[in-house]
């Protein structure tokens, strides 16, 4: 890893309310934990996003130094090792919002279903989700996964109403 990068980072996380770690700090491994336990990403440097302002100081912060970005949501569809470059994990962003008149739910980009599953069900709710609560929302919504009621249902993405980058 380039040293201006390093030295960089720590502005980075002087500005970030999740944190920031680089390449061989502790708790790096734990923050990119995930599912696959054959899978270990070796990034230059890692955002904890804690709200919408983080990402975006990531993403400028890895244009600035040339580092391509991956983004990690619950790394249950990690399939590939990272190296170098710079990771967005977005468990952090949690927000969820059930709405009962309109039957949608509101998430944030590290929702697991199965926080969406517990907070539908009071109002008699369920989503088209996949068959494990341990998957992200935005993963399965965007990679196509399929769960149990799919073929009543169809995929989740038909549910979809709308996305905000």
């Amino acid at each position: 890893m380039d040293a201006s990068v390093a030295e960089s980072a720590g502005e980075l996380a002087r500005s970030c309310l999740g944190p920031v770690f680089v390449s061989g700090e502790d708790g790096i491994e734990r923050e990119l934990e995930g599912s696959n336990l054959i899978i270990h990403h070796r990034p230059d440097v890692v955002v904890g996003a804690a709200s919408e302002a983080d990402v975006a100081l990531a993403v400028r912060f890895a244009r600035d130094h040339g580092l391509p970005i991956t983004v990690h949501a619950t790394g249950h569809g990690a399939h590939a090792s990272v190296d170098g470059g710079l990771v967005i994990t977005t468990k952090r962003l949690d927000a969820l919002e059930v709405d009962p008149g309109a039957q949608t739910a509101r998430v944030g980009a590290g929702v697991r279903w199965g926080a969406v599953v517990e907070a539908a069900a009071p109002f008699g709710l369920a989503p088209v989700s996949g068959a494990s609560p341990n998957v992200g929302v935005v993963g399965l919504l965007l990679g196509g996964g399929q769960g149990p009621i799919g073929r009543t249902f169809g995929y989740g993405s038909d549910w979809l109403r709308s996305a905000a980058w």
